[in-house]
């Protein structure tokens, strides 16, 4: 596997979370339509961007990992990346979960289950760019 097809898949990926991150900083708090609009529009971009890309770079880096020797750095990174898939794999499952609650008026619901998308959305990113950087590194 081409290591910059790895590095290109993985800035895809951070690049989407960033812009994800960018319109629920748009329209978040913006009354209960434009909330809506928010959640349709996260789920799409997650079923068809961010959850392929996520397959696509889980993909690539599993088919390079036997061409470097293991060690604590690379046990770190793959840590991190593994931290970054298992916590986007739950909060694509959060903004599905939102988005139910939302289409359906829950709002009491679709509040509690945004603040918890949120916090781990951070952890997402978190993970990304430990992985990202100590990827610099090799």
């Amino acid at each position: 596997m081409n290591p910059g097809l790895h590095a290109l898949l993985a800035g895809a990926w951070i690049g989407c979370v960033l812009v994800e991150a960018l319109f629920e900083r748009a329209l978040l708090g913006k009354g209960r339509e434009q909330e809506l609009i928010l959640a349709r529009l996260h789920w799409k971009v997650d079923k068809f961007v961010e959850a392929p890309l996520l397959v696509a770079v889980a993909l690539a880096g599993g088919a390079m990992i036997h061409a470097y020797p293991m060690d604590g750095l690379l046990a770190t990174k793959l840590a991190f990346a593994a931290l970054a898939i298992l916590a986007n794999i739950w909060c694509i499952w959060l903004v599905k979960r939102r988005l139910d609650h939302a289409e359906a008026g829950r709002w009491e619901e679709f509040e509690r289950v945004d603040h918890s998308q949120h916090r781990w959305g951070a952890v997402v990113l978190l993970g990304l760019l430990g992985a990202a950087t100590l990827g610099l590194l090799y």
